[in-house]
């Protein structure tokens, strides 16, 4: 039972109980759930107290340190959390959780080619699953190893193919890479997969006008306003594509409907400029009329 109901609220406010006065758990499995549950609250050292009282009574079990492990991660103690990853691939060498997690915590410190390693490995041993690959492909990207971060981002896709967000992450990596057909491909899969996410509605828009799409920019842009109607950074590139098509009448009420832009829109405006290369002088905005985040 809880020890709010055996103690007193004077004792309470003394110190924290300890495992040993409070009702001990009969089962490994039993401390990892009261672990589970503290950590859930907040209490991080009680948490770990029990997760370590779990590896106290199930020692040889390599997931008793994975979980002691994902607490200290979860509680932003990664220097412990990597101790607990390698006590578990120590003692249970094929498993590939200890690797994946390994993996998760190079990734955090930028030891990127160490990442990758324990990534590879952990789905050699068997966490061949999208997550999996989809995290292998991401900190190849950063390290910049574009050509396997796309086999690997493709492997995720093929894992789960109708998930959207793999689809669109793929795109945009094939996007920075020049492998344009390719992300358009993905891009408008990613849309028809998850037609509700105005976001991708929006980045599939900036797609089509970097390569002169612009009836299917035109088309992007209306859905992401349907979901996302009166939004000033969708108005303003709607403007932007009528612009692009020479109907200045059109272009100048989507520049009035958006009005004002405030200064996150601004950014996002001109970075969403910069992703459909708008900023290499196609963009001929009336020197009247239109507002001025538009200069």
């Amino acid at each position: 039972m809880g020890h709010g109901d055996a103690f007193s609220h004077e004792a309470q406010e003394t110190r924290p109980l300890r495992i040993e006065e409070q009702y001990r758990p009969a089962t490994a499995e039993e401390a990892r759930q009261r672990g589970d549950a503290a950590l859930r609250q907040g209490k991080y050292e009680e948490a770990f107290r029990y997760y370590k009282l779990a590896i106290e009574m199930d020692g040889g079990n390599s997931a008793r340190y994975i979980q002691l492990g994902d607490a200290y991660a979860y509680a932003d103690q990664p220097a412990r959390a990597l101790a607990y990853y390698q006590r578990a691939r120590k003692l249970n060498p094929r498993d590939p959780e200890p690797y994946f997690a390994l993996g998760e915590i190079y990734r955090r410190f930028g030891r990127y080619d160490a990442a990758i390693a324990h990534f590879k490995r952990a789905i050699e041993y068997g966490a061949n699953n999208a997550f999996v690959q989809f995290k292998y492909a991401e900190v190849l990207a950063l390290s910049q190893q574009y050509a396997k971060a796309i086999e690997a981002g493709r492997a995720a896709v093929n894992h789960e193919p109708s998930n959207s967000f793999y689809r669109f992450w793929l795109a945009d990596l094939l996007e920075q890479v020049g492998r344009i057909e390719e992300a358009l491909q993905e891009m408008e899969i990613a849309t028809l997969l998850d037609p509700e996410d105005d976001y991708y509605h929006f980045r599939y828009g900036l797609l089509c006008i970097e390569n002169n799409m612009l009836e299917q920019a035109l088309a992007c842009f209306q859905r992401a306003l349907a979901l996302k109607p009166n939004s000033a950074l969708y108005l303003t590139l709607l403007g932007d594509v009528y612009t692009l098509l020479n109907e200045p009448q059109e272009a100048e009420r989507a520049y009035s409907q958006a009005g004002g832009l405030d200064s996150y829109d601004q950014a996002e405006l001109q970075r969403a400029r910069r992703i459909a290369k708008l900023d290499d002088g196609r963009l001929k905005l009336p020197s009247e009329g239109s507002p001025d985040f538009c200069e």
